[in-house]
């Protein structure tokens, strides 16, 4: 067609664009892409770029910032392919606004049918000149209708298929070195494999160890956020004691996924940080090789509770596969064990424990609500309480940390709070935290208080005109902004819980 002078193709990933130092990445980028120049530049797993959004530190970020430049200034000449899961390179696309405008054509690969798996572990053999006579035909297709049944989001197709071959072979090497006078047996039997070298396959799958290296950088970068996040000192210390375990097992070549369960309960009010650490704890156990992908799925009864027979399992186990290789953080938890015996969320409750057991280790459960909630929830299935064995407990925010989250809040505004705001919203606070219930909000409280502190703040500033402002007066929280929210929230009737 003559769009490209080569046509070659090169293969690259996160690891091959980021640099580790401030400076390198862009230098790599566009090694890469003089490389490519001519042909396409193939970028595997391209969502790993995107990997920490939070984090405007994370040099993925310029990655894609020296891309986009390449393709709308460059020089031309090359051919850009972004490949990976389908719901991460959705995140990946909206990413940076000027991605999807430059990514012009997308294609879906659907997963290969059980008949066409066959047909590529028939072409695999051909390809490498084995036989495979006919029980053991019958038996690898078995294996590849079965796989295929499993599937999940990590299931190889063709991958697997070739795998399958070559297993078969290198047992079949080993079958045959064993046998005596192996110079005098004919070429098709040095080159058949049999049933006895594919029933190992299996056997031999049940007591391979995988082992994910451990991805340091992602690891500091969760740890940054766990570390920045105020209180839970207790929840800290275990998971920095999991890390140091994980290192330990690793060192000593222990199988790091029997030793860990991590599925986790997490028992709290409203506002004390659940949800934002699931989310980190995604990012920590992909970075241990606990989890493939890390990212986290949030839902609560109604993400995995349907309204007819039959229809609840499909839509949990379809959530489920949405969380294959990361998190499904149940928010509410307790409400799917609502409603009676034969209620639709017992049957929720079913799907999700038979995954638990038959998918261990390749995906985590957080189930978060109210401390009392959550013992109903874990009586509500005798199977629950062994499956979750940590159970990790938020405590209220007492109102001197409150005021450490609302400072902090300010400064995301770009605001402080003077001496007397400080003063009068520590008093205002506690006496928050004296009368609360369970509904009580805590951070989400402050938030709402800061962000009509932050309004009231903006609008006194708009009033003045604009010689009298000063840089000052226009960074600083005072005891004016605040005065006001108290009255009007002692005013309002509604109960002060946020969700």
């Amino acid at each position: 067609m003559g769009l490209l002078s080569k046509g070659h193709l090169h293969e690259v990933d996160r690891a091959d664009l980021v640099g580790e130092f401030i400076g390198q990445t862009a230098p790599k980028v566009k090694e890469a892409i003089e490389k490519a120049r001519g042909g396409i530049l193939f970028i595997d797993e391209a969502y790993a770029l995107t990997r920490s959004k939070e984090d405007s530190k994370d040099y993925g970020r310029e990655v894609i910032e020296v891309l986009i430049k390449e393709m709308s200034d460059g020089p031309g000449d090359i051919a850009i392919m972004a490949a990976g899961y389908p719901k991460e390179m959705e995140d990946f696309i909206n990413f940076n606004p000027g991605l999807k405008s430059r990514f012009k054509y997308y294609f879906h690969f659907d997963d290969y049918t059980p008949d066409e798996l066959i047909l590529i572990a028939e072409y695999a053999a051909e390809k490498r000149s084995i036989i495979v006579n006919p029980k053991a035909k019958e038996y690898i297709n078995k294996l590849l209708i079965d796989a295929y049944r499993d599937r999940d989001h990590t299931f190889g197709n063709a991958r697997y298929a070739y795998s399958l071959i070559d297993e078969g072979k290198m047992n079949m090497g080993l079958r045959l070195i064993k046998l005596p006078n192996v110079k005098r047996l004919s070429g098709k039997t040095l080159s058949t494999i049999t049933l006895a070298d594919v029933k190992k396959i299996k056997a031999g799958k049940k007591k391979k160890i995988i082992r994910i290296p451990i991805d340091e950088e992602l690891l500091k970068i969760a740890t940054n956020e766990l570390k920045a996040l105020i209180g839970m000192n207790h929840i800290k210390a275990e998971v920095n004691d999991m890390i140091k375990l994980v290192r330990y097992y690793r060192e000593t070549g222990k199988d790091v996924l029997n030793k860990f369960s991590i599925h986790t309960i997490f028992t709290g009010n409203p506002g004390t940080g659940k949800t934002t650490l699931a989310r980190i704890m995604g990012k920590i156990y992909k970075s241990l090789g606990l989890l493939e992908r890390g990212h986290v799925v949030e839902t609560g009864r109604e993400g995995l509770v349907a309204g007819y027979t039959g229809q609840t399992a499909i839509k949990t186990k379809a959530k489920l596969d949405e969380a294959m290789g990361g998190v499904l953080f149940i928010d509410e938890a307790y409400a799917l064990s609502d409603g009676g015996q034969n209620s639709f969320g017992k049957e929720a409750i079913e799907v999700i424990l038979k995954h638990m057991e038959d998918k261990r280790g390749k995906f985590a459960i957080i189930a978060a609500g109210y401390p009392d909630n959550m013992d109903v929830f874990l009586h509500a299935n005798p199977g629950l309480k062994s499956r979750f064995d940590r159970v990790w407990q938020f405590y209220d925010y007492a109102a001197d940390t409150l005021l450490k989250i609302a400072i902090q809040m300010f400064a995301d505004e770009n605001l402080v709070a003077d001496k007397d705001a400080k003063k009068f919203l520590l008093e205002y606070l506690n006496g928050l935290y004296e009368k609360r219930d369970k509904f009580f909000g805590n951070a989400r409280s402050v938030r709402k208080i800061v962000e009509q502190a932050v309004k009231k703040q903006n609008l006194r500033m708009a009033s003045l005109p604009s010689e009298e402002r000063t840089t000052t007066m226009m960074e600083t929280v005072t005891i004016l902004d605040l005065k006001e929210i108290a009255i009007e929230q002692k005013d309002d009737k509604k109960r002060m819980g946020f969700r």
